[in-house]
């Protein structure tokens, strides 16, 4: 596996090679999560931006957020969880857009207008939320308020040859496989499994909106849709009331009643439309099943591979019955060097995406009613007393309570019964605890039935997220930041820790506003025909002119961006006289009192060591007349230019050595003989290359590369190793004799069947000969050819034939398809002559000749018989 590595300006830095990565787990969630837990070798960056493939050949885009660095026997360590490019678009801002009631395609294209991302596939139907902007918003934020409207996240790239050249974003209306083939099944790929029930179902549901504003100013109960609804301000599900309602003692079956509430919903045919919606998906038990299964697509069987968002089924003999599953994968855990995954069924997982998506929805909620705040804030204290009121009569008509005392919970009231461990029996309820440590309360409670504790009281402080008071001391308030106002465009901000305030343009300071401050200031300068027309043109250059009058003003830029101008005034007098130029001069003296030992020069001129700068500034007026300033000693320019002097004095080849090793004590370095030496036994990581690429040592994984260079008589180079003899290459080991080359050994195969291959020995056409030789003797100074094959005649041997310079032994064993040419073959001493003799020419059945065949001639050659006849 490889990752590419490219710099937050898209430039590529390098590539992380398998042996520097140790750890590479891909989370992918259906609710929008895709992060990346990477450790490495290589050292990774703050915004450093990981390209790679996953076993499919999807390519991926991970941007690092907190790399955190460590060393693990003596090598540094880089860890960190690099998120999906598309977080990219926290940095990318709307101002105010209002795209309610349109397709998902166009809010999409809307939402990406302000990024260099394109918009995908979009098969989502109908339109978005008919209330839906975007209003001083991150883009990402936008695209997360689309997504709540319907449609399922998915993000691609396209990788070219310079790094990503696309990004898109999908809304899908289903993200995966529909009806999906792939089935886990325990003994084949399922390693462990686990199921978890989140909550119970509800059969009903109450709905509450926003808090409807009363005459006074104030609010009262929250919106409900009871009007609407035939007078219930619940909406109900037949079918879940007979599968998981609660007995009602009389023979029948009562509701499970769940709550939703939005706070900014104003409408109650939307509230009822919401609760609905909420119903449907807690009216059935919250289940998920968590697999660690084998990739089998590592394995080579790609027919396996499972995707975020696939329908898939679960079946694991070892539970009984039969564990029998069906669901959507709503969260895939890929550990890409480990060949391992953890797939999730179900779609109640709540992980740390889904808490501060919900914590943002939150938050906007309550800037949505900023307005109400200030209503708050302007009132007179009879809206606390109307609050305390309200309260008050609340806790008359429902202060009954349950208690649990423990010596582990100390006290718990409840609005509800509790068990033997104090939690809640029903939801929905409220609880105080009190103990030695101090108080908590909750308002209500969590998905898994637990109370949701909000606000703390310890002897350190008060917690809560939502205090209603009526004078707040700010010397209570001691660290941390206080807003007042929108977060993106506060009226006031004070940190704490930094101590930078913060005040908006638009508040009053005194009698004024603070967007009147003054933050910088221009002097401007004018020329005119006329004593009393100003200029039309303006530079922050005096520029005088014979018969022209200078005019003047100040340009000043205030707090809240805009730009005043002071009154132009006319310089010089009635005809126009004044200043027409203004340079400064400079003198170099030999004496600190007074100029001399120099000259004045329009340029500064180049510093002695032990002399002094003096200026002046020679004025030309617009009627070709000349002054002088008087001249100053230029204090600051002298030291200056000494201090240098005197520092380059002092820093001696010594002294800068110990300026940069801490006097000698830095290892790694050392100085001897007025040389700098590098100590390799500290060069312990990193990587050593040289200016042209071609030799490269990673220290770090020990991986060495060279392509020039020389080592014990032999050359290196890119394609070869080897001298003026020999070289070795891709090809084979090549032989050389006075430049020529002579011949190869290497491999290849046959050419009428390249599946019969074998080791070659390959003598080229300049080559005389390949031959088997020995030296006879100690002191031989050549060697014998013993066996050779003539590849062009010299010496007494003939073209294209194989010589011998020894005996031959076949050990027994047969020749095939030899011929012995009889001129020069046969055996030495053999006769060469013609016989006559007979042969039989019949024979009796008792073995006797009956007849013979005489004179016949035998013809031999050097022993060899070469020819017969009579």
């Amino acid at each position: 596996m490889r990752v590419d590595v490219y710099s937050r300006h898209d430039a590529y830095v390098g590539t992380i090679g398998a042996r520097q990565l140790l750890s590479f787990i891909w989370t992918d969630c259906l609710n929008g999560e895709d992060t990346v837990d990477i450790t490495t070798t290589y050292p990774l960056k703050e915004g450093y931006r990981l390209v790679w493939q996953d076993l499919n050949g999807e390519p991926h885009e991970h941007v690092c957020q907190d790399p955190k660095g460590a060393s693990a026997a003596g090598l540094p360590i880089y860890s960190d969880t690099a998120l999906n490019s598309i977080c990219e678009l926290f940095g990318d801002y709307i101002e105010d857009k209002r795209p309610y009631g349109y397709s998902f395609q166009r809010a999409l294209e809307v939402c990406l207008e302000p990024t260099r991302w394109e918009v995908g596939t979009v098969d989502q139907p109908g339109t978005v939320s008919g209330g839906l902007t975007f209003y001083h918003t991150d883009c990402r934020s936008a695209l997360n308020s689309i997504l709540e409207c319907g449609g399922e996240l998915q993000t691609s790239i396209t990788v070219g040859a310079d790094g990503v050249t696309h990004r898109r974003v999908s809304i899908l209306k289903h993200r995966g496989e529909a009806n999906g083939h792939r089935r886990f099944s325990y003994g084949k790929d399922i390693n462990s499994i686990t199921r978890t029930e989140h909550w119970g179902a509800i059969t009903a549901c109450y709905g509450y909106g926003k808090g409807v504003e009363t005459d006074s100013g104030g609010y009262g109960r929250k919106l409900t849709f009871g009007e609407i609804n035939n007078g219930k301000d619940y909406v109900e599900d037949a079918e879940a009331l007979k599968l998981y309602g609660r007995p009602d003692g009389k023979g029948g079956l009562k509701h499970v009643f769940g709550k939703y509430e939005n706070s900014s919903c104003e409408d109650a045919h939307q509230l009822k439309d919401e609760t609905q919606d909420y119903l449907n998906q807690h009216k059935t038990p919250g289940v998920t099943y968590e697999a660690d299964v084998v990739d089998l697509v590592a394995m080579g069987r790609p027919w396996e591979g499972v995707g975020v968002g696939d329908d898939t089924q679960m079946v694991d003999s070892s539970f009984e019955p039969t564990l029998r599953c069906q669901g959507r994968v709503t969260k895939l855990v890929s550990d890409l060097l480990a060949k391992t995954q953890s797939v999730t069924l179900g779609n109640v997982t709540e992980s740390i995406a889904d808490i501060l998506q919900q914590q943002q929805q939150q938050i906007s909620n309550l800037q949505n009613q900023s307005g109400s705040w200030d209503a708050v804030a302007g009132t007179t204290p009879a809206f606390l007393q109307q609050l305390i009121d309200s309260l008050n009569e609340q806790f008359n008509m429902n202060g009954m309570s349950y208690m649990h005392v423990s010596y582990q919970n100390g006290f718990i009231f409840s609005s509800v019964p509790l068990d033997e461990d104090g939690r809640p029996t029903a939801t929905g309820g409220t609880a105080m605890q009190l103990c030695s440590l101090g108080f908590r309360i909750a308002a209500g409670t969590k998905a898994d039935g637990s109370y949701d504790w909000r606000t703390f009281g310890t002897g350190n402080g008060f917690v809560a997220d939502w205090i209603t008071t009526g004078t707040l001391m700010a010397n209570l308030i001691k660290a941390g930041r206080m807003v007042v106002g929108d977060p993106n465009d506060p009226v006031f901000m004070v940190d704490f820790d930094s101590k930078d305030v913060v005040i908006s343009a638009t508040a009053s300071v005194g009698n004024s506003s603070a967007g009147d401050i003054v933050v910088s200031a221009d002097v401007q300068y004018g020329l005119s025909d006329s004593s009393t027309v100003q200029p039309t043109t303006w530079s922050t250059t005096a520029l005088w002119a014979q018969g022209k009058h200078l005019w003047t003003r100040v340009k000043m830029e205030l707090a809240d961006g805009t730009i005043e101008y002071t009154t132009p005034r006319r310089i010089a007098n009635e005809s126009g006289i004044g200043a027409a130029e203004v340079i400064e001069q400079y003198y170099l003296s030999t004496s600190s009192t007074t100029q001399t030992g120099g000259y004045w020069s329009n340029t500064q001129p180049a510093w002695v060591s032990g002399r002094y700068y003096w200026t002046r500034s020679r004025i030309k007026w617009s009627n070709g007349t000349y002054t002088y300033t008087d001249p100053v000693l230029a204090r600051g320019l002298t030291s200056g230019n000494q201090s240098t002097d005197n520092l380059d004095n002092s820093l001696t080849q010594r002294e800068v050595f110990n300026r940069l090793t801490n006097n000698g004590q830095t290892q790694g370095v050392y100085l001897s003989n007025s040389k700098l030496y590098i100590n390799a036994s500290y060069i312990a990581t990193g990587t050593i290359s040289d200016a042209t690429g071609k030799n490269y040592w990673n220290l770090s994984s020990g991986y060495l590369r060279t392509t020039s260079g020389y080592i014990g008589g032999l050359t290196i180079e890119n394609s070869y190793v080897g001298n003026s003899v020999f070289r070795l290459t891709n090809s084979g080991i090549h032989f050389y004799y006075s430049n020529y080359e002579l011949g190869k050994i290497g491999t290849n195969s046959y050419t009428g069947d390249s599946s019969k291959r074998g080791l070659v020995f390959d003598l080229e056409n300049e080559g005389s000969y390949m031959t088997w030789a020995v030296a006879e003797s100690a002191s031989a100074s050549t060697y014998t050819m013993k066996l050779s094959y003539i590849n062009q005649a010299f010496g007494g041997f003939s073209t294209d034939t194989i010589a011998l310079g020894c005996d031959l032994d076949g050990r027994n064993y047969t020749a095939h398809n030899f011929y012995i040419d009889p001129d020069s073959g046969g055996a030495s001493g053999g006769i060469t002559n013609t016989l006559s003799g007979m042969l039989p020419k019949s024979i009796n059945s008792d073995g006797t000749v009956a007849h013979w065949t005489t004179n016949v001639r035998l013809q031999f050659k050097r022993g060899l018989l070469v020819g017969m006849y009579s």
